[in-house]
């Protein structure tokens, strides 16, 4: 129970389905999470990325905001307003699809604003981890040393290996969820609970033949 209470739980902006964009639109992980050509990793999409299938003109949508009386900060009374020029661009099926969807466009891609999605794994400003480094790493070669690794990642990433290696590290199979689990904030640091911790990057390395001098991680 004493280690529970040091944590926070913190919910992302808004609902996101990874399920909708990856089982029903067909898009694959690196769709929105990618390498750019100078190896660096993108991380989070931006707007940029969403509004390829999330197609509304922000002005056209701001002018019919306008056009009803409405102030624009006030994202309630725009989403309660259901202007077609916002309806008309929802691609999600559910009420609460739409409800998240509506939530989106309002909030941030009309308004010109990136989600400020909460890191699940943000790392201190003196650790550097490389994604491309890691990316060749195979489930599937590494279920030899399950036991080995079974305190450094999920023991159950071995039994279904998937063909990206995101659940060694990221939460397992959010590829298939409908809802973002909350970020369990450390009410001291600052950092969620999933941080990668040093000793577990050490431990990997080691079994890996990789090297632990303090100029890998930290630069």
């Amino acid at each position: 129970m004493i280690p529970g209470l040091f944590f926070k739980k913190v919910e992302q902006p808004f609902r996101f389905s990874h399920a909708i964009h990856v089982e029903d639109q067909g898009l694959d992980c690196d769709s929105c999470h990618y390498f750019r050509d100078d190896g660096s990793f993108s991380g989070f999409p931006t707007n940029e990325a969403c509004e390829d299938c999330h197609a509304i003109d922000p002005e056209e949508a701001m002018e019919a905001i306008a056009e009803a009386g409405i102030d624009p900060n006030d994202y309630e009374a725009i989403m309660q307003a259901k202007l077609d020029v916002i309806e008309d661009s929802i691609l999600s099926a559910s009420e609460e699809d739409i409800q998240a969807e509506r939530e989106y466009l309002v909030k941030y891609l009309i308004q010109g604003k990136e989600v400020p999605w909460l890191n699940y794994q943000y790392q201190p400003d003196n650790v550097y981890f490389s994604h491309q480094a890691h990316a060749e790493l195979d489930i599937a070669e590494l279920a030899s040393m399950k036991n080995e690794l079974a305190r450094v990642v999920d023991k159950s990433v071995f039994d279904e290996p998937a063909e990206q290696n995101c659940n060694l590290c990221h939460l397992k199979d959010v590829h298939t969820s409908n809802d973002l689990p909350p970020l369990e904030r450390n009410i001291l640091s600052g950092y969620s609970k999933m941080t990668m911790k040093m000793w577990k990057c050490e431990r990997c390395h080691a079994l890996m033949g990789q090297s632990n001098a303090c100029y890998t991680c930290h630069k």
